[in-house]
């Protein structure tokens, strides 16, 4: 019995080990895609139009008077 318990745990051993091998490098790819989105998205926040003083005062139906 005591054998049986060694090999078992040597085998769970052996597929978390191989487990590990295979979803690591897919969970970097992952996390290296969704930073790379974050970063566009931050970047495309900070490139959007700002209006002009000459469009806000028109939109607000203002004037200014020299």
């Amino acid at each position: 019995m005591k054998g049986m318990i060694k090999v078992a745990r040597g085998t769970g051993k052996v597929v978390l080990a191989l487990l590990a091998a295979v979803f690591m490098p897919v969970l970097i790819w992952v996390a290296l895609g969704v930073a790379l989105n974050k970063k566009l998205r931050e970047k495309e926040a900070r490139q959007a139009e700002v209006p002009t003083i000459g469009e806000i005062l028109t939109e607000a139906d203002q004037t200014i008077k020299r």
